[in-house]
């Protein structure tokens, strides 16, 4: 049975009925990249929408969500650098450690069984540093190179470096601050740097107190302000993109996922308006709200995983030859396979991450002896 959530603070941005609805956006935004994910690698010939970013516009709304969330979390609990780091490895590691070994057993038996690697990039070798660096989240820096058969593991590397950054700006103070700031951002390097203002847009939204005073009829006019916003900058990718190559010329090439950092950077502005106008108008449908809130928990509470896993399960039913051709009926029972094969997943990955927080306390506390020893 899920556990139940903490109580949320009344003055916070997050209340119980805004909890509710971002549990299913969060649901909704996995489903889209894997749907999409799904089309992408060509398993359904038949008739699709053509936003050819959907699964890329999915990331950003995490990424607003994860900085949103995370703030929240540090706000409402009296808690320490330690603490917080146990938090996040305990939710992080036992899904990343597992979709890494997945994904890498799964393209040595595909291959291995003649399958063709299914990429021309780093994603389609197993190398040393394809497997080693992604285990310290390091894919995405200079020297990184993508795990094999996991692409979508971009968007963790990038945010397990945020929350490094962040816990370093909130728990130390004075010189340390400072430093491990400058070693931790040379370790994450450019790429996973140009996008952090995205994530700090959710930083910035738990901490905006205006935000919470905004009456139902204002929410209403902020959350059509917000969607119409981010649906008008899909035709601000190229222009952004553009201009962000003639502001850093020749690094282009070498920004990978960030190429569209300024555009997102209008989304996730979109999407903070947008979370700003939902609020008020949530507080006003809390029944209703909760009537919803098993199933878009349930939904939210594997999403991780989903995002984890989805590709290199994708990839082995290609190999496979499984493919629905342009049998709307035989896409969506691919994508419903899928999604209960994550569920499944997650009941070692997600629904153990206390057992892997009291585990990681446990071994801390024991190194930690040892070094006072």
């Amino acid at each position: 049975m899920p556990k139940t959530k903490a109580p949320l603070p009344a003055d916070g941005f997050i209340t119980r009925p805004l909890s509710i609805c971002l549990d299913m956006l969060r649901a909704a935004a996995a489903m889209v990249v894997l749907v999409f994910h799904a089309a992408q690698i060509g398993f359904y010939t038949g008739p699709f929408p053509k936003w050819p970013m959907a699964q890329h516009y999915a990331v950003v709304v995490f990424f607003v969500l994860s900085g949103l969330v995370i703030t929240a979390s540090v706000q409402r609990r009296r808690s320490n650098l330690s603490d917080y780091a146990l938090s996040r490895a305990a939710r992080i590691l036992p899904a990343s450690i597992l979709s890494l070994a997945f994904a890498t057993i799964a393209f040595a038996v595909a291959t291995g069984l003649g399958a063709s690697p299914l990429h021309s990039d780093t994603y389609g070798e197993l190398t040393h540093t394809g497997t080693l660096l992604p285990l310290l989240f390091l894919s995405e820096s200079p020297f990184g190179a993508g795990p094999v058969w996991n692409p979508p593991y971009w968007s963790l590397c990038y945010e397990v470096w945020y929350y490094v950054l962040f816990g370093i700006a909130v728990f130390l103070r004075g010189g340390a601050r400072l430093f491990w700031l400058a070693v931790a951002a040379l370790l994450a390097g450019p790429k996973i740097l140009l996008m952090m203002p995205v994530w700090l847009v959710g930083v910035a939204l738990a901490n905006l107190r205006a935000a919470r005073r905004v009456n139902a009829w204002q929410g209403a006019l902020l959350l059509a302000a917000g969607l119409a916003a981010a649906w008008l900058q899909t035709g601000l990718v190229r222009p952004a993109a553009i201009f962000q190559r003639e502001l850093i010329g020749s690094f282009l090439p070498h920004t990978g996922f960030s190429k569209f950092a300024l555009s997102d950077l209008a989304l996730a502005l979109a999407v903070a308006v947008s979370f700003i106008g939902l609020r008020p108008l949530a507080e006003r449908i809390p029944r209703l709200l909760e009537r919803c809130a098993r199933p878009a928990h349930l939904l939210a509470a594997f999403s991780f995983t989903l995002y984890l896993f989805h590709w290199p399960l994708l990839n082995l039913l290609k190999s496979a030859h499984v493919a629905p051709g342009n049998s709307l009926a035989g896409f969506v029972l691919l994508v419903l396979g899928v999604i209960g094969v994550c569920y499944m997943i997650s009941l070692v990955t997600e629904r153990h991450r206390d057992t892997a927080r009291t585990w990681l306390d446990a071994l801390f506390r024991q190194n930690r002896a040892q070094v006072d020893f």
